[in-house]
């Protein structure tokens, strides 16, 4: 399921993202201290040149891709964010979701690499 939300405009595709009160905007998520969304379109600005506002929909549950900030463990794992990328992190008690495990014709998930996880 997704929304149209305001976001901040350097925002791209596949990053993590939490509601920012200060700028009153989707930002690059850094923890697990807000709930998390994933960004499914690029920022479009339906402002004006003088005044930009810009939006994008976001994925607010079920299943999304996302970059690894880390390597990825075959079995995948509780779902941990930073700088608006996701790592497996089991030590979680509590998580927004996990990110599933390795499909069989899949190449290993490294650094950088785009990776399935599933957002309650």
């Amino acid at each position: 399921m997704y929304v149209t939300v305001k976001c901040s405009e350097s925002l791209t595709i596949g990053n993590v993202v939490s509601y920012s009160n200060p700028s009153n905007q989707w930002e690059l998520a850094s923890s697990l201290t807000e709930e998390i969304s994933v960004v499914k379109s690029l920022p479009e600005n339906i402002g004006t040149d003088e005044v930009p506002q810009y939006v994008c929909k976001i994925i607010v549950s079920g299943v999304a891709h996302c970059v690894a900030s880390r390597d990825v463990p075959t079995q995948g794992g509780q779902l941990n964010v930073e700088n608006g990328k996701v790592f497996v992190d089991n030590s979680l008690t509590e998580s927004f979701g996990f990110i599933v495990p390795k499909d069989i014709n899949e190449a290993d998930r490294v650094i950088n690499s785009t990776v399935r996880i599933v957002l309650r």
